[in-house]
């Protein structure tokens, strides 16, 4: 599922960001469509904090959340960490008791608030402005004299003044003479859209499983409870180690039996397999054919070329080497959340290093580039007679009825 939200900078009086107030888009479009504010909100909320994350999203900087009258009083700020989010009260939130007692109850648990399109004379009895830390002048909406009244209005007041909308360097200029203290509109940045593709949630289940498992020290207990938690994975499990590759003679009592007979680096590589088979789900099949002869290819080659200790690293390489095709983000991005090792991630983006060597090797020979494979193949090591039976071991073993 594709997912879309625009950032639009806030700036300090010397230029700096001071945080992004994040908006609802419903596709690339950078437009904001007929939406229900509380379902655009949460979208935002799930999209940005979940999904891609605060410190990709904000840089560490406060983020502005548009707040509806609902969201005020259903407590759903209370899921916002208060030292990242400032809640900005729509301008439709008519400010009756509820919603004034709602407010100060955030503001006492340590939350920033700020009240969004504020106009005079229409807001200027308006209970929040009292509350609220932020109050954004609409400087489209307000002219220059009441602009001023706005300014004077809260001169001796603890409330810092926003001037949103500003469009031109004089609005700027004016904003800044008048003392505002933050700033925002097109004159320093349009809504920048944010695209992302989701994975669904058993998806991320995998993502977990495999995560789990990147720990230095495998924890047993909290694997066996992570599988057990999905019958699928379990399925899996348990028909991975009744394969031919095996030969298990042991009727398997428990998942954590199972988990005993394979040992560590046999579970890893397993867990890496069902994800990659969860991720292509969608994808045509080819995509996992070619990851999963990359992987072997990879592993067999690190044999053969002194690095059999690191053979399972080089099986990860192989294998998520088409990580960004499946998941249509940068690989960059992606690396930044898989738990693989400093090598594996540094060769997968193309850092020189031993692992890449042996990676660029089986890239070559996967596309008969000869030249290449008899100068890398000399440089690790690996005896070049002997690739062709090795990749056509890996070819057999990637068509095994097991996969597909």
């Amino acid at each position: 599922m594709d997912i879309f939200f625009a950032r639009q900078p806030i700036f300090d009086r010397r230029q700096g960001v001071f945080g992004y107030e994040l908006l609802f888009r419903g596709g690339p479009a950078n437009y904001y469509p007929v939406a229900d504010g509380d379902k655009a909100t949460l979208e935002v909320i799930r999209n940005s904090l979940l999904i891609v994350g605060a410190d990709k999203v904000t840089g560490g900087r406060r983020a502005f959340f548009n707040f509806t009258r609902t969201l005020l009083l259903n407590r759903t700020a209370f899921f916002l960490p208060k030292e990242l989010a400032v809640l900005e009260i729509m301008e439709d939130v008519t400010p009756d008791q509820e919603v004034v007692e709602a407010c100060l109850k955030l503001k006492e648990s340590g939350y920033l608030l700020a009240l969004d399109d504020y106009i005079w004379p229409e807001h200027e009895q308006n209970p929040l402005a009292e509350i609220v830390d932020i109050i954004k002048v609409d400087f489209l909406r307000n002219g220059c004299a009441d602009r001023k009244r706005i300014r004077e209005k809260f001169t001796d007041r603890p409330v810092k003044l926003l001037a949103e909308k500003v469009e031109t360097r004089r609005d700027f200029q004016e904003a800044l003479e008048m003392g505002f203290t933050y700033f925002q509109g097109y004159f320093f940045s349009e809504p920048v859209i944010i695209f992302r593709r989701d994975l669904p949630g058993h998806r991320l289940a995998y993502l977990g499983l495999l995560r789990e498992l990147s720990r230095k020290n495998l924890d047993f207990n909290k694997l066996q409870i992570v599988i057990e938690r999905d019958t699928s994975v379990s399925y899996k499990l348990l028909k991975y180690l009744n394969s031919a590759f095996f030969g298990l003679r042991h009727e398997i009592t428990s998942i954590r039996h199972g988990l005993q007979l394979l040992g560590e680096e046999e579970i890893r590589k397993w867990a890496a397999l069902v994800t990659l088979m969860e991720l292509c789900k969608g994808q045509p099949p080819e995509l996992l054919r070619l990851s999963l002869l990359r992987a072997r290819f990879c592993e067999a080659l690190a044999a053969k070329g002194g690095l059999g200790a690191h053979k399972a690293e080089l099986f990860l390489l192989g294998m998520f080497s088409l990580m960004d095709v499946l998941i249509g983000r940068p690989l960059a991005e992606i690396m930044e959340e898989m738990p693989l090792s400093d090598k594996v991630k540094n060769a997968l983006l193309g850092q020189k290093n031993l692992y890449r060597q042996i990676f660029d090797l089986g890239l070559s020979y996967e596309q008969g580039n000869w030249g290449q494979v008899a100068a890398l193949a000399s440089q690790v090591g690996v005896p070049e007679e002997e690739m062709p039976g090795i990749y056509a071991e890996a070819i057999l073993w990637v068509e095994s009825p097991y996969w597909f």
